[in-house]
């Protein structure tokens, strides 16, 4: 059997921390301080700013040799890093491990983090937030950022565009795609991410800005009630701001008591390197051919799960159900342990594939992981639906994460299969727990019946409302 690596000329290292791995070809030396640096400053985010990221999540940065290597994974030109979420992982892929170069994987880890945390937030912020975070340096007892960046200052400084188009800006926006204007709107909005939260006449009331974006107001409206100038005065107010002669840094203190975990190397699978590579450069303007390489990776490994895996995920995203379902059953036959694979194959795939495809899937998915809640309650509502309801009691125990919009669904599906299966202290409890969750007036008629159902002597073959209708549980 023939085996695909990554280019002899170019041999992977793979070197992990405790929040990262990083895979490179460059030296190990490189590499070990980059993760070390990356560490400090994941530490001044979580121990002195306060951010919560989640635990056992790490971080997979690639950063290649030098801009010529990089240049076939670069979505688009006059980028230096970005950031990109795959199945089950959040990427930082960068040009190189240079330390001038640090500050553009920052500003890409401060998205990463803002996504990890939950942090929501219109583009402008997002990207301003990241530009003014990229200077961040921990030093000693105490973290310094905002230091000015002279391109943005520089390119600011020759003209902005309107701020209401900055503000409004989503990445769909043409703006955004504009290759002529997106290096202003970056630079405009760290400008105005660093005036709100740096300027004298903004910096106190910035953090109401953040709690009205976060209540769901737009940036314009936000601006405007807090400041309580026009968009167009706050847009003078910034041009005045970027020529000025003074800016202001700020200075976080505190200290970082915790140490950061020496980085090891360890051993890289080439084929798992190659693949990895190939998810990325599909992301790509060159995405037939990294799907082409991933084919024939996934041809000449075929007992590897990183090419089944990773092949399963792009057909997925396609519009090729034969071959999505082709390539996920190699995936499953090889013993895939992907949940979120498996789930996502279940639930795109439903109406294509026969029941024990979908009920395999599932079943894997929860193998894999018992705490999958989604795929618990999915195999709760196909039981249900079945009428095996202890099958669903079972199923419906398993959901360990249940949203609110979802608790009386839920809690109304138990109390009527627990019934069915004979334990009506199960059912009763679970019908009361209904009465909690009902909002509509609708819905507060079907729980105050289903209390009724489940305290009768009686044993019928349906819930009250549930009629033939199948049981919506997602």
């Amino acid at each position: 059997m023939s085996v695909r690596t990554a280019p002899a000329a170019d041999p992977w290292i793979c070197l992990h921390s405790e929040n990262f791995e990083l895979f490179t070809t460059s030296d190990e030396r490189s590499g070990h301080d980059a993760l070390v640096f990356f560490e400090q400053v994941r530490l001044a985010f979580t121990e002195i700013l306060g951010v919560k990221l989640p635990e056992r999540r790490p971080i997979t940065i690639v950063a290649f040799r030098n801009e010529q290597a990089f240049a076939p994974y670069k979505p688009q030109n006059n980028v230096a890093a970005y950031s990109m979420n795959l199945p089950g992982r959040d990427f930082i892929v960068m040009q190189d491990l240079v330390p001038e170069h640090y500050p553009v994987g920052l500003h890409e880890f401060t998205h990463v983090m803002t996504s990890q945390a939950g942090i929501k937030l219109p583009v402008w912020l997002a990207e301003g937030f990241a530009e003014v975070y990229s200077t961040l340096k921990p030093s000693g007892r105490k973290i310094v950022l905002g230091h000015v960046i002279p391109a943005r200052l520089q390119m600011v400084q020759a003209g902005m565009i309107d701020l209401r188009e900055v503000l409004r800006a989503d990445r769909q926006s043409p703006l955004y795609h504009d290759d002529d204007r997106i290096g202003i709107y970056y630079a405009e909005s760290w400008a105005l991410a660093h005036m709100l939260k740096f300027g004298e006449k903004y910096s106190a009331r910035f953090d109401r800005v953040l709690d009205a974006i976060g209540r769901g107001e737009s940036s314009e409206q936000a601006l405007q009630t807090v400041y309580g100038e026009t968009i167009e005065q706050i847009q003078l107010d910034l041009a005045a701001y970027v020529h000025g002669n003074h800016f202001r840094e700020g200075v976080i203190n505190g200290k970082l008591d915790k140490p950061v975990t020496e980085p090891k190397q360890v051993p890289a699978d080439q084929v798992d390197v190659a693949v990895m590579l190939a998810a990325i450069e599909i992301r790509g303007p060159r995405r037939q051919e990294a799907v082409n390489k991933l084919q024939e990776l996934t041809d000449a490994n075929p007992t590897k799960l990183a090419p089944l895996e990773a092949l399963a995920w792009i057909r997925l995203a396609g519009n090729d159900p034969q071959a999505t379902v082709t390539s996920f059953l190699r995936a499953l036959e090889a013993g895939t342990r992907d949940p979120n694979l498996c789930f996502q194959f279940a639930i795109k795939m439903r109406a294509v594939i026969p029941d024990t495809d979908y009920v395999a899937a599932l079943r894997r998915a929860v193998e894999i992981d018992p705490g999958f809640s989604a795929a618990q309650k999915e195999l709760g509502a196909y039981a249900f639906n079945k009428h095996d309801y202890a099958e669903a009691v079972t199923r419906l125990h398993l959901v360990k994460k249940l949203e609110r919009k979802d608790a009386f669904t839920y809690y109304r599906a138990l109390a009527f299969a627990a019934f069915q299966t004979g334990d009506l202290k199960e059912a009763k409890s679970a019908a009361t727990r209904t009465q909690e969750f009902a909002v509509t007036a609708e819905e507060k008629r079907q729980a105050e019946e289903m209390v009724r159902f489940v305290n009768s002597d009686k044993t019928p073959t349906k819930a009250p409302g549930f009629g033939d209708n199948p049981l919506p549980l997602r």
